[in-house]
């Protein structure tokens, strides 16, 4: 287990955050390569509302995954 309060603090940090960092990485290329096939197998229409949906989802999709989360917690709380 790495102290993160002892040491180099940029060093800590830059690699507490590295998983993240490479997620996202992943997630840019994911996208891309994404738009790179709706567009040349579906068309400008296809691709169009590939980005269209995106703002509709980035809204949704976190209070709906509060809202399962706080299921959850109460869920599991209520077995213990």
């Amino acid at each position: 287990m790495i102290d993160l309060t002892k040491g180099n603090e940029m060093k800590s940090i830059f690699y507490f955050a590295l998983p993240m960092l490479i997620g996202n990485v992943f997630q840019q290329l994911y996208n891309t390569v994404d738009s790179i096939i709706v567009g040349r197998t579906l068309g400008k229409d296809a691709l169009a509302s590939v980005g269209v949906s995106f703002p509709i989802f980035f809204y949704l999709y976190p209070p709906l995954l509060l809202l399962l989360w706080d299921l959850y917690s109460v869920k599991g709380y209520c077995y213990f």
